[in-house]
């Protein structure tokens, strides 16, 4: 089995999961619009961003997103708070 952190938590996890799921092995709460484990992944709604090293310092989409063996993923950082935020207003505004 791999490994991962999530928010500093170490967990294992099988080989073809999401950061979304891994997330969800730790214990930790995704928000989540599109995303649902028998219907094939969208990835549309962004509501689900984490941020995720070593990788782009920018939040990803953690519904589309494959774990990886030694992945930190954050859930409750500044930055993915505010892009949380956006996609929030974003929706509100045009829906």
């Amino acid at each position: 089995m791999a490994t991962a952190k999530v928010n500093g938590v170490e967990v294992e996890f099988e080989p073809g999961m999401t950061v979304l799921q891994v997330a969800e092995l730790a214990g930790e709460e995704i928000p989540r619009f599109c995303y649902h484990e028998r219907l094939s992944i969208a990835g549309n709604c962004r509501m689900c961003l984490v941020e995720v090293k070593p990788g782009p310092p920018k939040p990803q989409a953690s519904c589309a997103l494959p774990a990886a063996e030694g992945q930190e993923i954050f859930t409750k950082t500044p930055m993915v708070k505010k892009a949380r935020e956006g996609v929030m207003e974003f929706l509100l505004i045009n829906h």
